[in-house]
């Protein structure tokens, strides 16, 4: 059996194996990727839900809360936003502080 010689009978056998091969390789791809889509399509489902969710429950927590709360609610975030690099080093540094107390007082 020599796989270069084309007038070799187990050549024809091989070039099929070789065939099958790849159209399984192929619908394995395919399956592969129907798969991520599905999989992306509920992760953008679930976030779209869990965004809705935080509205209502901000828009409930308005309601609830007095005026003037509100308005430095927004103040706050709106400050947030625009520079969110402050507040992330002050959340670090509170979130250190914390861990260390914590650790000394066991």
């Amino acid at each position: 059996m020599d796989p270069r010689d084309p007038a070799d009978p187990d050549t024809d056998k091989l070039h099929e194996l070789a065939d099958t091969v790849g159209d399984k390789a192929a619908e394995a791809k395919h399956r592969a990727e129907d798969r991520s889509a599905t999989a992306a399509l509920a992760a953008t489902d679930l976030v779209d839900r869990a965004r809705t969710r935080v509205f209502e429950a901000a828009e409930h927590g308005e309601e609830a809360l007095p005026a003037p709360v509100v308005e430095r609610g927004r103040r706050l975030a709106a400050a947030i936003r625009e520079q969110p690099l402050p507040f992330a080093v002050g959340a670090l540094a509170g979130f250190l502080v914390l861990w260390r107390i914590l650790r000394r007082s066991r």
